[in-house]
C-alpha cells in the first residue's frame, strides 16, 4: 500500500477516535445533570430553608438592636450622672475637685466657733495642688547649724529647686539651684574661695544675687545671673520667703520657742516626707487616731477612750486648745506648723483625765511641714523639754530621738500615703464625714479654703453640726 494512503488512514482513525471519546463524555455529563437534579429537594423545599435562614439573621438583628437600645440608655444615665457631679465637682482649675458639705463644731456652750460667725461651710481639697497665697509666708528650711562654711544644701520649695550656703561673710546665701550655662545643679559643686557657689560642670561661679562672677576659659558675658532667692536667719532656724519679694521685709518670722527659761532643746531634726503638706497638717493636727496607729510608739497601751474632744482657748495661732482626756495643748500657727506641748506624769508616762497645765514636766514639739513640691514635703522637727537639762549631753542622745521620730512617722506614713493615692485617683474623699474629734483639721482646711479665694457665699450649705 503506498505509503501516502497508511498515513491518510492512520488520520481517519485518530479522529474517530477523539470523536468517541468527546461523545462518552457528553453523554456521562448528561448523566451526571439527571442524577444531581433527581437528588435536588423539592423548590419548596429550598424556599423553606431560605426563610429559616432569614429568620435566623432577623432576629439576631433584633436581639442587636434590642441591647443596642440597652447600651443607649445605659449611657444616657451614665452622662447625666457625669453632668450632675460636674456641677458640684469642678475640674482642677475652677475649685473644688473635691467637695464635702461639712460644718465646724461649736463650744461647749453651743456657741459658734468660726471666726465668720457662720458655721455652714463647704471644705474641698485641691489634690496636690499648691495655693499660690501659701507662697506669701517665712518657712524655715534648715537650721542655722547646719550650714557651715563650705556646706552647700539642696531643697525644693514650691516645686522650685534651691541652693543654700554662706558666703565668707557669714551671710546665708539662696539661688536657684541649676546653672544659667547647661543647667547643671549648683548643688553639686562647691563654695568657692571668693564665697559663692562654683558650678562643678564649666566652673561658673555666682554669688548671692544669683549674679554670675565668673567664667572661666571664655569671654565673661555680662547680665547672666540665676534667680535668688530671699532668706533670714532666726532663733536658730533658716528661714525663706518664697513670695513677692517685696513684702518680705514688712512680713515678722514667727517665733517657735518656747514661752518660759525652763525649756531647752534637746532635738532638731529634718525629714524629707513623699506626702502633700495638707494632709500631712491634717495628720499631726489629730490625736484621735494615735490608740490605733501608734500602738508601737509614743501611744503602746493607750487604752480607747469612750469619747474625745478638742477645747478650743484663745491661744496663739488659727487654732489653740487642749485635748481631752490627753493631757496635751496643740496650735496651729499659719502658715504650716503644728505646736503641741505634752504634760508628762514621769519622763514617757502620759496619763488621762489631767491637763497639761497640771504636770510637772513637759515635751514640747513643733512640726514644721514645708510645701516642697507637689505630692513632698520637707518636715522639720523641734523638740524642748522643761526637765533633765543634762539629757542633752548624753552621746547618741540625737540619733535616738531620730530613731523615734522614724518609728512615728512610719507609722503615720502608710496611712497618709494611702490617703493620697485615693485622692489622686478620685476613689475616696478625705473629707468625706468629718466628726466632732475632727475640729482642729476642719478649721485647718478651712483656712487652706480661704486662701483658694473661696467664695463665702457658696460655702453656706445645711449639714449635720460635728457635735
Amino acid at each position: 500500500m503506498p505509503q501516502h494512503v497508511q498515513q491518510q488512514r492512520s488520520s481517519h482513525g485518530r479522529i474517530a477516535t477523539r470523536r468517541l471519546r468527546r461523545g462518552a463524555a457528553v453523554r456521562a455529563s448528561a448523566q451526571n445533570d439527571r442524577t444531581k437534579r433527581a437528588a435536588a429537594p423539592p423548590m419548596s423545599e429550598l424556599v423553606t430553608a431560605e426563610d429559616e435562614e432569614t429568620r435566623m439573621w432577623r432576629e439576631r438583628a433584633e436581639d442587636s438592636e434590642r441591647k443596642l437600645e440597652q447600651m443607649t440608655l445605659q449611657m444616657q444615665r451614665l452622662q447625666q450622672s457625669v453632668d450632675a457631679t460636674s456641677e458640684t465637682r469642678p475640674n482642677v482649675n475652677a475649685p473644688p475637685p473635691q467637695s464635702r458639705q461639712v460644718s465646724d463644731t461649736t463650744n461647749e456652750d453651743g456657741s459658734d466657733v468660726s471666726p465668720s460667725g457662720n458655721s455652714k461651710r463647704l471644705l474641698y481639697t485641691q489634690g496636690l495642688t499648691l495655693e499660690p497665697a501659701l507662697k506669701e509666708f517665712w518657712y524655715p528650711v534648715d537650721y542655722s547649724s547646719r550650714l557651715d562654711g563650705g556646706t552647700l544644701i539642696p531643697l525644693e520649695l514650691f516645686d522650685i529647686p534651691w541652693v543654700i550656703w554662706r558666703n565668707n561673710e557669714g551671710e546665708v546665701c539662696a539661688v536657684k539651684d541649676s546653672c544659667a550655662h547647661r543647667a547643671c545643679p549648683l548643688s553639686l559643686g562647691k563654695v568657692s574661695e571668693t564665697g559663692c557657689v562654683q558650678c562643678p560642670y564649666h566652673g561658673w561661679e555666682y554669688d548671692k544675687s544669683g549674679t554670675v562672677k565668673k567664667m572661666p576659659s571664655t569671654p565673661f558675658a555680662k547680665n547672666v545671673k540665676v534667680e535668688n532667692l530671699v532668706v533670714r536667719e532666726a532663733d536658730g532656724l533658716i528661714w525663706a520667703w518664697p513670695g513677692e519679694p517685696s513684702r518680705a521685709e514688712s512680713t515678722p518670722i514667727p517665733s517657735l520657742l518656747p514661752e518660759g527659761s525652763n525649756f531647752e532643746q534637746h532635738a532638731q531634726i529634718q525629714l524629707d516626707v513623699p506626702v502633700e503638706h495638707g494632709l500631712l497638717m491634717e495628720n499631726l493636727l489629730d490625736l484621735s487616731h494615735a490608740p490605733f496607729t501608734h500602738t508601737s510608739t509614743f501611744a503602746k497601751g493607750w487604752p480607747i477612750p469612750d469619747s474625745v474632744k478638742f477645747h478650743l482657748d484663745s491661744g496663739m495661732g488659727i487654732v489653740s486648745g487642749a485635748w481631752d482626756p490627753y493631757p496635751i495643748d496643740m496650735q496651729f500657727v499659719e502658715p504650716c506648723f503644728v505646736i503641741s506641748t505634752i504634760g508628762l506624769a514621769a519622763p514617757g508616762d502620759i496619763r488621762r483625765g489631767v491637763k497639761a497645765e497640771d504636770c510637772d514636766k513637759h515635751l514640747r514639739q513643733v512640726h514644721a511641714c514645708v510645701p516642697a513640691s507637689e505630692g513632698k514635703t520637707r518636715l522639720l522637727y523641734l523638740m524642748h523639754l522643761d526637765f533633765w537639762p543634762w539629757m542633752k549631753n548624753l552621746p547618741l542622745m540625737e540619733e535616738l530621738w531620730l530613731s523615734q521620730a522614724n518609728q512615728v512617722l512610719g507609722e503615720d506614713l502608710r496611712l497618709v500615703l494611702g490617703q493620697q493615692e485615693r485622692m489622686l485617683k478620685s476613689q475616696g474623699d478625705v473629707w468625706g464625714a468629718p466628726v466632732a474629734y475632727d475640729k482642729v483639721g476642719v478649721r485647718y482646711r478651712r483656712w487652706r479654703n480661704q486662701l483658694a479665694s473661696c467664695d463665702e457665699t457658696k460655702c453656706e450649705v445645711e449639714t449635720t453640726e460635728l457635735d
